[in-house]
Formats: structure tokens, sequence, C-alpha cells
């Protein structure tokens, strides 16, 4: 059986609740508006009877002897044009034996008064009822007619049916009608806006899917290595899974309750997204990354997710600037294979002359000079990624120059070797990005090592940048080459700051751009002492 929908299921229950409601309203209103309209009539009624009962006219014919029943009188005529003015259904002046001088129907006059209750008014009393006479149903006002002596002479009854009563009620019901259907739309509008925003609530999605979700999720954190942590925007954890209570948690409480107030506070202490960012906490180096929650009113808390430092450090040792080694790599046996080539071909045409002369030029122009670049480099690692990068150069026929301003010794940290080779393998490839297209393509490499601090320089002669373009640079996502660019600089940017460095940006529109960089630059130390290294 298909489930209804939220939204569905929503809309029907406050409709049907609203429209019930004013079902109810409906029929109370219609109770009471008869009621009320009873009431007004009756008052009405009586009113009208007091002030016939007051015409001298009238006091004039009950007085007569002997009173006369005619039904062609000129106080019913008089009597009749005043009834259809105010409205009324009937206005009977009768005497004291009970027969009428006026009513709406001729043949009525002169014969006596129906419905039973006009013996209080002949006895002098004025009042309200409801009877059944000769028109139906009807609600009466009643007044006696009194001489000038003040004896009682006749009485007046004045009274509207019941049937104009209830068109007359029909009236104001189809104007309380309008209102209550009025009403029914804005009840129907109000629930699906209300299942609308529900549903924008819950993303679209039902509650089902939720709550198998949320199974999934639970799940998920579980089985991840990763630390997971949110805290919502009163600062309240909501969430934390098995890994973060062992990397925070030196009490071994697995809901997070015993992870300290000064661990949260380190984590959570801004509102600002944070990557890769070196902590160390209860003892652990983690790398921290942390994204605000946004929600329909602003910020709803943060998720910070941890790692163990140690754990990626060993991964770093074999993965950070893969891609770099590959692609300088690929460059180097591109040029190799070629030179390779051309000794065979002189092997195979016996020209030894022409190959030596070809291996003195290798060795003249390309091997020396390059290798005397880097003499003063003393990782291997870092001076074959430098000569690498030097064949990639000549492959895109860049003019490619490498300074060093001192020697370059081996970082104590092997870390330190990954994350410069990250660093340098983005700001060149990003040198050698902006050149492609110059008419004379240059780019420079500059490292120096100096009071435990290493500089590096990086600069071309490619377009530049205009001042909003320079600022905007490190931002992430943010390039000028397209979607699903601009993360090379903003890499740099978050490995500089991890070594506790700095990075200056200087462009110029047409005439290049310079990178300087500064980061503190642990190294193995030699001594020399009486000849003896």
């Amino acid at each position: 059986m298909k489930r209804l929908r939220l939204s569905a299921q929503i809309s029907i229950l406050v409709a049907s609740m609203i429209v019930l409601t004013l079902g109810v309203a409906l029929l109370l209103f219609n109770y009471q508006l008869r009621a009320n309209l009873e009431e007004a009539q009756g008052e009405r009624v009586m009113g009208l009877a007091a002030v016939l009962a007051d015409r001298e006219d009238v006091r004039v014919a009950l007085s007569a002897r002997p009173i006369v029943h005619d039904a062609h009188s000129p106080l019913r005529q008089e009597i009749e044009r005043l009834r259809e003015r105010l409205g009324v259904d009937f206005i009977t002046v009768m005497d004291l034996d009970h027969l009428r001088l006026t009513h709406p129907d001729p043949d009525e006059v002169g014969r006596y008064f129906r419905g039973g209750d006009e013996d209080p008014a002949l006895a002098g009393e004025s009042y309200v009822s409801r009877s059944e006479g000769t028109l139906g149903v009807s609600i009466r006002g009643f007044s006696p007619v009194m001489n000038d002596n003040g004896t009682v002479i006749g009485a007046v009854s004045t009274g509207v049916t019941l049937t104009r009563v209830g068109l007359l009620l029909a009236e104001r019901r189809q104007s309380l009608l309008l209102g209550i259907v009025l009403l029914m739309l804005v009840g129907a509008a109000s629930a699906w806006c209300l299942a609308r925003y529900i549903k924008r609530i819950l993303l679209g999605f039902e509650p089902h899917q939720i709550s198998q979700w949320v199974r999934e999720r639970q799940a998920m954190l579980a089985s991840l290595h990763e630390g997971v942590l949110a805290i919502n925007g009163a600062g309240e954890i909501t969430l934390v899974n098995p890994a973060a209570c062992q990397l925070l948690n030196p009490l071994g409480a697995d809901d997070g309750s015993g992870i300290p107030a000064s661990t949260l506070k380190e984590l959570f202490d801004s509102a600002m997204p944070t990557l890769d960012r070196r902590l160390t906490l209860n003892g652990r180096a983690l790398i921290v990354n942390r994204v605000p929650i946004r929600g329909e009113r602003g910020a709803g808390g943060s998720v910070v997710t941890l790692r163990d430092r140690s754990e990626v450090n060993r991964l770093a040792e074999e993965l950070t600037g893969v891609s770099r080694y590959a692609q300088a790599l690929r460059a180097s046996t591109h040029e190799f294979k070629n030179r390779l080539h051309v000794i065979l071909g002189l092997v195979q045409l016996r020209d030894l002359g022409r190959l030596e002369r070809y291996l003195r030029e290798l060795d003249d122009t390309l091997i020396a000079p390059a290798a005397a670049r880097i003499a003063g480099v003393r990782d291997p690692v870092l001076a074959g990624f430098l000569l690498a990068k030097g064949s990639e150069a000549r492959e895109r026929r860049v003019a490619f120059e490498i300074e060093l301003e001192s020697e370059i010794p081996a970082p104590e940290d092997s870390e330190i070797l990954h994350l410069l080779v990250s660093i340098i393998g983005n700001l060149v490839e990003n040198a050698f990005e902006a050149v492609a297209g110059r008419e004379s393509p240059q780019v420079s490499l500059t490292l120096g090592v100096d009071g435990g601090a290493l500089s590096l320089h990086v600069s071309d002669n490619g377009g530049g940048m205009n001042e909003d373009q320079r600022q905007r640079a490190i931002e992430q996502g943010v390039s000028s080459k397209g979607e699903g660019r601009g993360y090379g600089l903003a890499m740099v940017k978050t490995h500089i700051e991890s070594l506790g460095g700095a990075l200056a940006l200087y462009s110029t529109l047409e005439r290049g751009t310079l990178v300087e960089v500064t980061v503190p630059y642990g190294m193995f130390v030699t001594q020399v002492t009486d000849g003896v290294t």
C-alpha cells in the first residue's frame, strides 16, 4: 500500500479540523443569530404596538358606540399603509370583545382575534408573545389602548411571521456563510503553507526516509575511524561517534559526557570554517576540520572532524607530492626517451664521432648546468624533484631558472619535505600556466635558508592580476581558469600556515607575479671537528 505523503497528511488533517470547527461554529452562530433576530423583532413589534396604541384615530375608533368593524373603514386603510411601510405582517386593532377592527385580510375584520395570547393586553399589559394565528406562527407585540381616563378600551397587536424572520435570517446567514467559506479557504491555504513549511524543514523527505537515514548515519558514524562531533547553536553536543570519544575522552565515556569543556572550547572556538588545523589535545596530535551548520536563521552549530596526526603523517609520507612527482617524472621520462632515441639512431648508423659530440653537448648544455644549479640541495628527493621540474619546463618551452641563495640542508622532519614539495610544485605549476602563450615565457625559483627559516620566491612574466584578483587569489575555488580550479594556492596557504610560515603575493597586470614564502625549517646540523665530520 502506497504511503500518503506527510504534506498530504498534514493538509488533510488541518483542513478537516478547520472544516469541522467552522461547521460547529456555523451551527452555534445560526442558533444564536436566530435567537437574537427573534428577540430584536419582538422588541420592534412591541414598540410599534405601543406607538400605534397612542394614535388618536385608534382611540377614537375604539371609543365609538357602536364600534365599527368595517374592512373599508379609513382606520383600516391607514393602518395597512403603515403596515406596508413598516414591513410587518399584520397590525391588528381589537376591542374588548376580542373583535378585530383591522387586519391584512379584509375577511378577518370583525372576527375574533386568534392566538389566545391577547388577554393580558386587554387587561392593560404590554408584552411580546409567540403564537399561531390566521397568518401562521408569528412573533407578536401587544400594547393596550387607553382612553383619557386611563381605562383600557382595546389593544393593538403587531407581528411578523416566522416566515419573514426566516427570510431575514437567510439574508444574514448568506453573509455568514460567505465569511465561513472565506475562513475555510484561508484555513485550507494555511494548511497547505504549513505542509510546505514542514516539508522544507524536513528538506523534502518523508518521516520513514528520515528514520532510515538516521539508522544508516548511526551505523556509518560507528564505522568511521575519523572522529566526528557536532554541537547546536546553544553549544550542546548533539552528535559524537566512538572514534571521537577515543581521541578526546580520557574517561572512556562513549556518549561524549567525559570530554573536557576546555577541549570543546578549543574545538569550537569560532563560527568560521577551519581546514586542516593542527591541535594537541589530551596529549594527542590531531588534525581538525570545522564546518558551521547554517540553519534558516543563521548559524545553527558546527561539525568537527578529527584525525590522529600520526596516522595522517604515515599516509602523507606515501601520498604527499605523488602527483607532482609523477607529473615531473613524466616530463623527464619523455625527454630522456627522446635523447635515447637519438643515441640509438647514431649507434645504429655507427657514427661514433657524431655520437661522441652529441653526448658532450648533452653534458655541457643540459646535464652539467642542471646538476650545478641544484648542487646545494642536500636532500635527494627535493633535488630530483627540481631536476624533474626543469625537464617539464623544457618540454613546455619555458625558461626555468633555479637560484640557490644558500645551501639547502635536508630537513629533520620528512613531513616538512613532503609539504615543501607540494608548495613548490603548486607555485611553479601556477607560474607555468601563467606564462603559457607568452612570447618569451620565463619562470624563476629562488631558495635560501637563513636563521632557521627557509624562504622561496617564485616569479613569472605572465599576464599578472589586478588588485581585486590578487586579493581573492588565495581563496579556495577562486580562479580565472574556469570551474573546478582555484584550489592550488588555497592548499599552499594551508600547508604554509600548518608549518607556521607566511605567504605574500605581488602581481602587476602584463608584468607578472611574484610569490614569497617563508617557513620555519628544522634541519640536520653537520659539525666538523679536527677534520672529522
